[in-house]
């Protein structure tokens, strides 16, 4: 399991998972082969390699549909019949029995621009609300266009300079270049641009010039790292640290503190007020729940600051969560109408520390703000949440690889103290054969533990995927006969 977190001022801002064996393909360019028209609906199904057929729309581009519109060429039919090989981008993970969503607006990202080559268009990010700054890029990058190509400008843009906005377009014109020569050459079905990997993907949108550090935990993640900050002429290379401390790095940062806290259905903030998170497969509801609330003596100002405290809140749990889709939040009740719109601005000014992009549709009649989302990946309790293997119904638990990275976590926090040679670890039965099988700990123990002595002791008891970790100063510890070293 890889996962890449932000942390601002020892907070945890954004944190993404991604399992070794996922295939994650957003952002990737492919040259597929029409298999299925569907006239009626103005789609079609591409084979482009994977194991589902991707799915491609007349309306399908690369982010949102008033791209088209805004440029005028929103287009009124597919023009694509089978057996037809096309290049097409990946604009959604498959979900499900559901294929990839494809699209055939290609689009290439950098730090400070999107390269449209096949949209005659130039946009600015709705996050650059100043109009004089959006008219400064929109000519900046007309002159850098080529004809019937377009650039987007990035939030990004504000921390760059005439030249690297220049020096960034005319590497992802060269790119492209070789993307077309890629398509060219290939002979049947392929993939012919890859996004990058996961860490490079995730480093690559953090990037700001805030960014202190950009701290590794493996040294071959943070060379390759180098080298693809470096590839891309991104100069943040220089940046690139090693973790060499004791404990694990996200213990040390108290990142994994922070993801459990993801995966509770309430959140409590200081105020009193609790934040009830409900999941459905058509929208997320958010309570703001006055349980534990205290009222002051001016009521509708005390329950006005409690909501503006929520809404920071909620703008932060959203992007952590990475929550998609439709969002409705169910504040707590105001009368004052001054109150309700400096509400609604708090939280959309909040979000606009979001990268995904996000829409404030206001509060209705009712007191509900609605929310929607762009869905990026999945849920971060999709990720790390299994379903419970006991009662196999609606109850999850903490995914076996969360639970060996808690552990591991424990462990090296435990053998920092360098007296300690041996720990028993007790666990329900039913985890020790899969932390055996995936080797979880295998290359610790070659290294950092090969003079330590693990074990692994099973017990019913214990639910929930809970454990507990027990140090000894001795090598020699009394065990269980159905306990198990690790090797």
């Amino acid at each position: 399991m890889s996962s890449v977190s932000l942390v601002e001022s020892g907070k945890l801002k954004e944190h993404y998972v991604e399992y070794k064996d996922s295939s994650y393909i957003s952002g990737n360019i492919y040259k597929g082969q029409v298999v299925n028209v569907l006239g009626n609906l103005q789609s079609a199904f591409i084979n482009f390699g994977n194991a589902k057929n991707g799915f491609l729309s007349v309306g399908e581009t690369i982010g949102h549909k008033t791209v088209l519109t805004d440029a005028g060429v929103m287009p009124k039919r597919l023009d694509v019949k089978e057996g037809d090989f096309v290049m097409v981008q990946a604009t959604k993970e498959e979900i499900g029995s559901k294929g990839a969503r494809l699209t055939t607006n290609i689009s290439l990202p950098g730090r400070y621009l999107i390269f449209l080559p096949t949209l005659d268009f130039i946009g600015v990010s709705n996050k650059i609300t100043d109009p004089e700054t959006r008219e400064k890029f929109e000519s900046l990058l007309q002159k850098f266009k080529p004809d019937g190509a377009g650039f987007i400008a990035r939030t990004a843009c504000l921390e760059a300079n005439k030249k690297e906005i220049e020096d960034e377009a005319k590497r992802l014109i060269k790119q492209w270049e070789k993307v077309l020569a890629e398509y060219e050459q290939t002979e049947g079905i392929n993939q012919v641009y890859s996004d990058g990997d996961f860490i490079f993907r995730s480093v690559r949108d953090m990037l700001s010039t805030n960014i202190e550090a950009i701290v590794c935990n493996d040294v071959a993640t943070a060379e390759s790292l180098k080298e693809s900050l470096k590839e891309k002429n991104i100069d943040f290379a220089d940046k690139v640290r090693i973790y060499s401390g004791e404990y694990d790095m996200y213990d040390a940062f108290n990142v994994l503190g922070e993801v459990d806290k993801l995966l509770d259905r309430k959140v409590k903030i200081r105020s009193g007020v609790t934040l009830v998170f409900d999941y459905t497969e058509a929208l997320t509801v958010i309570d703001v729940n006055t349980s534990g609330f205290a009222r002051g003596n001016n009521h509708e100002e005390t329950v006005f600051e409690a909501n503006l405290e929520a809404a920071r809140e909620i703008a932060r749990q959203i992007r952590l969560r990475n929550i998609g889709g439709i969002i409705v939040v169910d504040f707590i009740d105001m009368s004052d109408e001054t109150h309700k719109e400096l509400l609604v601005e708090e939280i959309k000014k909040e979000l606009l520390f979001d990268r995904t992009k996000t829409r404030v549709i206001g509060m209705s009649s009712l007191g509900l703000v609605e929310i929607t989302r762009k869905k990026v990946g999945r849920e971060i309790s999709t990720v790390l949440l299994d379903e419970c293997p006991f009662c196999h119904g609606d109850a999850h638990a903490h995914s076996v690889d969360y639970v060996a990275r808690k552990i591991k976590a424990g462990l090296k926090r435990l053998f920092a103290n360098t007296k300690m040679r041996s720990a028993v670890v007790t666990i329900n039965f039913s985890l020790i054969d899969e932390m055996f099988k995936n080797k979880y700990f295998s290359n610790d123990c070659e290294t950092i533990w090969k003079d330590k002595l693990i074990y692994f002791v099973p017990d019913r008891e214990i639910l929930n995927r809970n454990f507990t970790i027990k140090g000894s100063e001795s090598p020699s510890v009394s065990v269980p006969s159905t306990a198990k070293l690790l090797y």
